[in-house]
């Protein structure tokens, strides 16, 4: 019996190079990544053998029968092994390498064993093969046993990805799903189609390429510019690590001032300079692993006990005595922060969540940090914020509030402020200081900002406040916001597709939004007062704007913060009624905010203030109790 051999060959040149060049590179010590090693090598060997006895079955007459069996056997021996370690494979990516420790792998290695046992015995029963003395190989009448194997090791395959789907990222389900898709054809072609030719191993080679270009490829996990493990291999690691149970801890360590000393001595000498200290890193934790997690930050993970404040005072010791490169003396400070096996997260997004804030919000208020519930909770907070903020825009279910603003003179309400806020059903209510600083952090203060303008404006719309002597509805923008080119188009169309003016409006922006005035701002601002907004500035007092900086911007309204409110009444500052006369010189309309009392009240509005808010008047309340007020406020109006 003779084959076509062409596929395989060029199969087995492919595996082998493709096995030459994965231990050529550092792979992450997983259990997943010796799996796939195991799997490839197998299989590798599996393809030779297939070869090599092909060859010789087809010229039985001129090897020793003894020769021939032994290298059969082991090819179906192999195969069955190829089989097997497939499935593991399999096991590993979905998480389940657990099962291996109980009786049902066994039940689920007994095709595996059965298959081997038929494949040693074949020399004297002739189940799989037997060679006539004058046809030569013939194949035994439990051949298709091998593709029975296959089929029932590919089917359990498939059963495991669809079933523990959770475990895996979309890129590791469509490409398992390829892999068993073409082992699968592999096995059809050869088994019912092209009984001559050999496929089953070349489709098997096609199967593991798919797998090591997509999620097996060690460049996937090494950052090119040190040659360490990356986020991604961090993450993987760690996932199993987690899964597996394995006690582990890790320390992190921050290179404060990267980014200036890069600018300073440029990315030549940089780059030396970290070379120097990850071999410092590693030799100091030869038995661990180092990865680096974004520029400045490297985290060493170990599964061993070692003392945290000897690595921390060896480590600063070697950051304060520097490097020497090319005759400049470079030096980073650094920060450490551990993170105790005791403390450690359930899931890689928890561990990462923590990670992160510690990295993010934590470093400034200290040197080295050993994460603790304080922190943790702080994290914890901080995500479930940011998943609530994610909601609300999702579902639109961001709530708009308003505050009554009074005139001092009038005594009645002729303005309010919306002022937006989230109540969700994990965390509740949400203050909206903190998740407003939260958006403006992961950026979705944009995308939250134009909610609330709409449902605003819808409120506009319904209710016309300006024909009860609302002269302008108040909405907070953040500087981030104005940074938007096109940001001003957007507020326009928005408000022409409700049918209001933007004369209904004044957009009113923090002191301590740390706004920058660049060109993309004012043409936003100019836009927009020219369509008939008003402009206003918040808070001051609270930050750190100057006359100059306000005159640079259109804006007509300054809120004077009620941290100067308060600071005048308690007698621990005069600068109040001299802040009002400087706005009043610069024709600015004034708002005093964080009126609490009746005497506040009376001796705030001879200071010749143009407007007062506070909870003296009113506190926050929901759009239905404004117009309540509204309505009450027209009806007195009316019987005066």
């Amino acid at each position: 019996m003779k084959w076509n051999l062409d596929f395989e060959i060029s199969a087995i040149f492919f595996e082998a190079i493709l096995l030459v060049y994965y231990f050529s590179k550092r792979h992450l010590p997983t259990k997943k990544n010796l799996s796939f090693i195991i799997s490839m090598s197998v299989g590798c060997t599996m393809t030779a053998l297939d070869v090599v006895t092909s060859v010789m079955d087809s010229y039985w007459y001129m090897f020793p029968l003894e020769l021939l069996n032994v290298l059969n056997v082991l090819f179906f021996v192999t195969a069955a092994l190829n089989s097997i370690f497939l499935f593991i494979f399999v096991l590993a990516l979905t998480d389940q390498l657990d099962i291996l420790k109980t009786p049902l792998f066994m039940i689920f290695c007994v095709p595996f064993m059965i298959d081997v046992v038929l494949a040693i015995s074949t020399p004297y029963t002739g189940a799989f093969y037997h060679f006539d003395p004058a046809l030569g190989y013939i194949q035994g009448s439990a051949y298709l046993t091998n593709f029975v194997l296959n089929s029932f090791y590919l089917l359990l395959c498939t059963i495991y990805v669809v079933v523990y789907r959770k475990h895996m990222s979309t890129a590791q389900f469509v490409s398992v799903c390829a892999f068993l898709l073409l082992l699968l054809t592999g096995i059809i072609l050869q088994s019912m189609i092209f009984r001559w030719v050999l496929l089953t191993n070349a489709f098997t080679c096609y199967a593991v390429c798919v797998l090591y270009l997509s999620l097996q490829n060690p460049d996937l996990f090494i950052d090119k510019e040190t040659g360490l493990f990356n986020r991604d291999g961090l993450f993987e690691y760690m996932n199993e690590l987690i899964s597996s149970e394995s006690r582990f801890s890790f320390m992190a360590i921050n290179l404060d001032n990267y980014r200036s000393v890069r600018a300073v001595f440029g990315d030549e000498k940089i780059k030396k300079a970290l070379l120097e200290i990850i071999a410092y890193v590693r030799q100091q934790y030869s038995d661990d692993h180092v990865f680096r997690y974004n520029d400045e930050t490297y985290i060493v993970v170990t599964t061993n006990k070692y003392d945290v404040a000897y690595a921390i005072e060896n480590g600063r010791r070697r950051a304060e005595d520097g490097f020497m490169i090319g005759g400049e003396h470079i030096k980073f400070s650094v920060s450490f922060f551990v993170y105790p096996y005791e403390k450690m997260g359930k899931t890689v997004e928890e561990v990462i969540t923590i990670l992160d804030h510690m990295i993010e919000h934590e470093s400034s208020t200290a040197t080295d940090i050993e994460i603790n519930d304080e922190i943790i909770s702080r994290s914890r907070r901080k995500h479930d914020v940011d998943i609530a903020i994610e909601k609300a825009i999702d579902n639109r279910s961001v709530q708009v509030y308003y505050m009554p603003i009074y005139s001092p003179f009038t005594e009645k309400m002729e303005r309010v402020e919306a002022l937006a806020r989230i109540f969700d059903s994990n965390v509740g209510f949400v203050q909206p200081r903190e998740f407003i600083q939260e958006a403006e952090q992961n950026g979705s203060i944009v995308a939250l900002g134009r909610q609330i303008f709409e449902k605003i404006c819808e409120f506009v719309k319904e209710q016309e406040p300006a024909s009860y002597g609302i002269e302008r509805v108040g909405v907070n923008l953040s500087g981030r916001q104005l940074m938007q080119e096109g940001f001003a188009e957007e507020c326009i169309a928005i408000a022409r597709k409700y049918e209001v003016g933007l004369d209904n409006f004044s957009f009113e922006i923090t002191e301590a939004s740390n706004l920058d005035h660049g060109d993309t701002v004012k043409v936003n601002m100019k836009k927009l007062a020219d369509s008939g907004a008003e402009f206003a500035l918040d808070g001051y007092g609270s930050g750190y704007s100057s006359i100059q900086n306000i005159m640079e911007l259109p804006i007509s309204m300054v809120k004077i913060d009620r941290s100067l409110v308060r600071s005048y009444f308690e007698n621990s500052s005069m600068l109040l009624p001299d802040v009002i006369e400087m706005f009043r010189n610069q024709k600015l309309k004034i708002v005093l905010v964080g009126v609490e009392t009746k005497d506040m009240a009376r001796r705030l509005s001879v200071m010749g203030c143009d407007y007062l808010e506070g909870y003296y008047y009113s506190r926050t309340i929901s759009a239905r109790d404004v117009v309540a007020l509204m309505k009450k406020q027209k009806t007195v109006d009316k019987a005066l």
